[in-house]
């Protein structure tokens, strides 16, 4: 045997060696990673309750983003809408304050959607529509894109929201209600989106029927959201 073929299984050992050890960094780099962030997010948690038990509710509002970013919540999902809901009153954001209290009616009245074993991919629907259909928003309505803090991206917390809205006289949204959701968290963001939606300048738009309903979906994505590797390096 040649001293070159001799050396080649050795090489191979080293580099499977080598692999196994990458892996391995790669799967406590991102272990580390997650105990970092659920640190971090029971830290928010603690300071959104004491803020909104003191009646703190801008402090409290900037730390549910934070506590609400893990994928299953369990009981503080109702909890900390509930919470949402008392703050938006407070702060005098009707529409806001209105969406929450539909979002506690639609998915917290009845099990299993008050509690359900979140697995990153589920999906929570209202049990009753209205009979009449709804229509896509109106071409000269501008509404924004929602809010995707980065802490909400890196909890791989994505899917679909589907909410449905009416327009007041002034051509502003009201009666907001989520159809569908895949997290609380992602349907606090498409509410605050319709409810900063406002009209573009308007020119021959044919007049909207009294008491139309619109329909229009959010979709929250993060391409690094399945891939653990890279998503650590990019923490």
């Amino acid at each position: 045997m040649s001293e070159k073929n001799m050396h080649r299984p050795l090489r191979s050992a080293l580099a499977i060696g080598l692999l196994l050890t990458l892996a391995g960094t790669s799967v406590g780099c991102q272990s580390m990673w997650d105990r970092v962030r659920e640190r971090e997010r029971m830290f928010a948690l603690d300071v959104a309750r004491t803020h909104a038990d003191r009646g703190q509710c801008t402090e409290a509002i900037t730390e549910f983003d934070r506590a609400q970013s893990r994928i299953d919540l369990g009981p503080y999902s109702r909890e900390s809408t509930a919470a949402r809901l008392r703050c938006y009153e407070k702060l005098g954001a009707t529409e806001l304050a209105s969406a929450h209290r539909r979002l506690l009616v639609d998915f917290y009245t009845d099990e299993p959607m008050a509690y359900p074993d979140a697995d990153g991919s589920s999906i929570f629907r209202v049990k009753t529509l209205s009979e009449l259909g709804y229509d896509r928003p109106p071409r000269w309505l501008q509404i924004p894109a929602p809010r995707y803090p980065d802490f909400t991206r890196r909890s791989k917390i994505t899917g679909r929201v589907v909410i449905a809205f009416e327009l007041a006289g002034n051509d502003r949204p009201r009666s907001i209600r989520v159809l569908e959701m895949p997290h609380p968290l992602l349907a606090t963001l498409a509410i605050e989106a319709i409810s900063q939606a406002k009209p573009k300048k308007k020119k021959d738009d044919p007049e909207l029927m009294p008491g139309s309903r619109f329909v229009t979906t959010f979709l929250f994505e993060y391409r690094w959201a399945k891939e653990a590797p890279e998503e650590a390096l990019d923490s």
